[in-house]
């Protein structure tokens, strides 16, 4: 299966990932050729999925093409709606609960790669999150309200957007992902 990750610009995703093809949105959109290719998973790393971007036709484009895409279209549009997110992970809450109990301050935003965190505490609730909404590289705003912990929203982390001391794990975890391993942490990521 050909694995493609698609971005605006192929400098946002300046990270190798072995037997991966990085993709420019337009070409991928345009371009004959991508049409005609059968078994592939594309991996939308857009900066937005709002309607009518780049990254939400890419989704709509891959499904419509018999692709896999990583989030699919109607993903995008939960992820627009803060009560479709608060239902989607309202299973979650004593998980959020637990994973966030050491957390001080009001707000607290989880940078997710493929499941995983860079911070081997949240990987229970990362693995959980991607789970269940399935968009490759989702950020999690949460809130607090008294002692109580709730997602605000969930947004996409946009390629270029990937903190130059996260980039080295999002490799890693990419990586994990596209071989199909799921493994903890390694020693060294915080």
């Amino acid at each position: 299966m050909n694995n493609l990750i698609v971005v605006n610009n192929p400098r946002d995703w300046p990270l190798a990932i072995p037997g991966v093809s990085v993709v420019p949105a337009r070409a991928y959109l345009t371009d004959p050729a991508y049409g005609s290719e059968f078994q592939v998973r594309v991996f939308n790393l857009c900066k937005s999925y709002r309607y009518q971007t780049l990254g939400y036709y890419v989704s709509l484009l891959a499904e419509a093409r018999g692709h896999k895409p990583l989030p699919r279209a109607n993903t995008i549009e939960d992820l627009q709606s803060r009560n479709m997110v608060r239902l989607l992970t309202e299973g979650l809450d004593d998980l959020i609960q637990k994973s966030l109990a050491t957390v001080k301050s009001e707000a607290f935003e989880l940078d997710i790669y493929f499941g995983r965190s860079t911070a081997s505490r949240y990987d229970s609730l990362s693995r959980q999150l991607f789970s269940l909404l399935q968009s490759p590289l989702p950020r999690a705003d949460f809130q607090r309200r008294g002692q109580h912990r709730h997602i605000r929203s969930v947004r996409p982390i946009a390629a270029s957007d990937i903190p130059p001391q996260h980039q080295e794990f999002a490799v890693h975890a990419t990586t994990e992902y596209f071989m199909g391993r799921r493994r903890r942490s390694p020693k060294g990521w915080w």
